[in-house]
């Protein structure tokens, strides 16, 4: 490697000399057989950029390669400051011992230790009950930069394939051709398509037959047709061009540094110039009326309710002018806004960052922050209501229709996970907090406590005491439910579930070969080893123990006695179960898909879900996941067909039907939520 780097060193420098000569001196060939003799400079150029990067990827190559060989490491964590005023007095009896076994090093890749982490809703979804939409996503072209609505069908323009295409509403294609280059937005002047690519606006019919002769520009980001006229921002040229239909006239306006989006307020033509932070109001006669300034990065423009909106992405706020360019108000949205659109009764955000949108009222009054799963670059309405997002760089399109289903949150601890409900209360595990939290149904505190070990991951309620399986303390303990101490074990290596069979509490570890069992009191029982490798969940249907082995892409049912019945095939990293009847459900978490098994193992289907789910439950009618990496959960019928997919929040981990009503734990929102159909079912009674 030294030997190389000093001969391309010496390339440059002979290179550089020889074009010195070749640029400021005669023509001269001997010195341009010499140059071509040596190497061009392209190529001495294009090898010094490749050698740094080649090292910075065989970096990353080498990096990657040891994550998927190496297990996580455990960080011991300071538990200082996170002290928590007990409800009741705290008795610490003296652990019991459990036999252990040496901790097996899985050669598989790693598996989830937390929940996947995602930005966190911003803002914050209140308490209050909000309506959310449900969302339906489906593929299209590649890149796909703005959307436009004709006639029951949606044009999608295709940056990266160089084309447009037609699809039904629930997303079947029915027509594409190329365009070239980069179409970026779309517009309708009542009989022909109009076009943006990078130089030029191109016109079709609605068969996609070419139509008139182009209009050149440069870098047109948005159309908007107003007033017999078509309306470009014309980014690339500072203007506003304004197009007649009969292509008879053609003025362009000096709005601002590179306009960027257009809105029509009935009478004028609105323009955000990304340049200057400012935005423009111009007459249909092309006049320009005047310029204000808005907040940093502003992006976005639509007009509704009375008033102009505008996202400022550097400053993630949503400015309110009134239609004589008055700066009214600012209001929080998430990170990096870009694209705003009115629905006829409430303004939309697309936060790209935190992959959201986020809903205001036409006063400015927050109605509710969704996540959506992807980076939302583009929204449109169809002008029935619903929204579309455009998610460039995944080449999907979102629907979102708002329904009748509401949901409700509420804060508790530091990254909750574990949920479950002791036939009065809710139980939540605070992992980051090392607390444990009752709850009532209406989603009110009633006590915390400590959980008495660190990163409380699974609970389990026996019939009588809450028991709590704390990660990185290698234990379990034993609580009242006043939150009493009534014994803290010792268990396996890295705990993270917890299953009672009527007579013991199992647990296990994602890196052990052993089953760890403490009966009621907490003392051991031998222990069963395992079948298949990385039981991370354990879980009982009554009758028998199951194991989700995470390294192996199995399960194994035991008996309450333990021993093996079978181990079953099922998707990439079991992580979750739920019992339906005769049948087993289990979330495979990195392949985004449920396995359903009949409790024979029998293979009855593998179903699509969002991405990443953590946690699933059955309700007595239908199958929910919690898809932690889309911050939603999924509804599916017992036959494995997706229902509806619902935004919850962030990093959604546990799920717990109670009562006809959902329960989520948002493990980076810090809070639990409820999801119903409205009137909730307690509303109904």
């Amino acid at each position: 490697m030294h030997k190389l780097n000093s001969f391309i060193f010496i390339a440059i420098i002979v290179s550089v000399f020889v074009n010195i000569v070749a640029i400021f001196g005669e023509p001269d060939y001997r010195s341009e057989i010499l140059y071509a003799a040596i190497i061009p400079s392209w190529v001495v150029y294009f090898l010094a950029a490749a050698v740094p990067i080649s090292v910075v990827l065989s970096s990353l190559v080498t990096a990657l390669l040891i994550r998927k060989s190496t297990p996580p490491r455990v960080e011991p964590i300071n538990n200082a400051g996170n002290a928590v005023e007990m409800a009741t007095p705290m008795v610490v009896p003296e652990p019991e011992s459990t036999p252990k076994v040496a901790v097996e090093q899985p050669g598989r890749g790693p598996i989830p230790i937390n929940v996947h982490e995602v930005p966190t809703t911003s803002p914050p979804n209140s308490e209050e009950p909000i309506f959310v939409p449900t969302i339906s996503t489906f593929e299209v072209t590649e890149n796909p930069t703005d959307l436009f609505f004709h006639e029951g069908s949606i044009w999608v323009a295709s940056q990266d394939e160089d084309g447009i295409a037609n699809y039904s509403m629930d997303g079947e294609l029915i027509y594409s051709m190329p365009l070239h280059p980069y179409p970026n937005s779309l517009a309708h002047d009542g009989d022909e398509l109009w076009v943006g690519t990078y130089f030029a606006v191109r016109t079709f019919d609605l068969k996609g037959g070419m139509g008139s002769a182009p209009v050149e520009l440069r870098r047109p980001t948005d159309m908007l047709y107003a007033g017999d006229a078509m309306w470009i921002a014309n980014s690339g040229r500072d203007v506003v061009t304004m197009v007649t239909k009969d292509r008879q006239t053609v003025k362009n306006i000096q709005s601002g540094a590179k306009p960027q989006k257009l809105t029509f307020d009935g009478q004028y033509i609105w323009v955000v110039n990304h340049g200057d932070d400012s935005i423009s109001k111009i007459d249909q006669a092309g006049n320009l009326i005047g310029t204000w300034n808005t907040g940093g990065g502003a992006r976005g423009i639509t007009y509704g309710g009375g008033h102009i909106w505008v996202t400022n992405s550097l400053d993630d706020t949503l400015s309110k002018f009134t239609l004589e360019g008055s700066r009214v108000a600012d209001y929080i949205t998430g990170t990096l806004p870009g694209d705003v659109v009115y629905d006829g009764q409430g303004i939309w955000v697309a936060n790209r960052t935190d992959k959201t949108v986020t809903k205001y009222g036409t006063e400015g009054n927050h109605l509710g922050t969704f996540h959506i799963g992807n980076t939302p670059n583009a929204l449109a309405t169809d002008g029935q209501g619903t929204v579309w997002a455009a998610h460039s760089a995944e080449g999907l399109v979102s629907k979102l229709v708002v329904e009748d289903v509401t949901i409700a949150t509420y804060p508790v601890g530091n990254a909750p996970e574990p949920i479950i409900f002791d036939g009065d209360n809710l139980w939540v595990g605070n992992a980051l907090s090392h607390t444990i939290m009752k709850i009532g149904l209406d989603g009110q505190q009633e006590a915390v406590y400590e959980s008495h070990g660190r990163e409380p991951n699974a609970l389990l309620f026996d019939g009588e005491n809450i028991w709590s399986a704390n990660q990185f303390d290698h234990n379990a303990t034993r609580l009242s439910r006043d939150g009493e101490l009534l014994g803290t074990y010792s268990v396996s290596t890295l705990p993270r579930t917890l299953a009672f069979d009527g007579e013991n509490v199992w647990t296990s570890g994602c890196w052990e070969t052993l089953l760890y069992r403490l009966d009621l009191e907490g003392n051991s029982v031998p222990p069963v080893e395992t079948e298949g490798a990385g039981p991370i969940v354990l879980f009982f249907d009554g009758e028998n123990i199951w194991a989700a082995n995470a390294h192996s892409d199995s399960v194994t049912k035991f008996t309450k006695d333990g021993n093996p019945e079978g181990n079953f095939s099922v998707g990439d990293v079991p992580i979750a179960f739920t019992e339906e009847g005769e049948n087993i459900w289990v979330a495979n978490w990195r392949e985004h898909t449920v396995s359903k098994l009949s409790k024979n193992g029998e293979d009855l289907g593998r179903f699509e879900t969002g991405r990443l789910p953590y946690g699933i439950a059955y309700d007595g009618e239908y199958i929910w996941t919690a898809n932690s990496m889309d911050g939603t959960v999924t509804k599916l019928s017992t036959e494995g067909a997706m229902l509806a997919t619902y935004p919850v929040g962030a990093a959604p981990a546990k799920i717990l039907p109670v009562n006809g009503e959902i329960w989520v734990t948002l493990t980076s929102d810090d809070s639990i939520c409820l999801l119903y159909t409205s009137p909730s079912p307690r509303d109904r009674g």
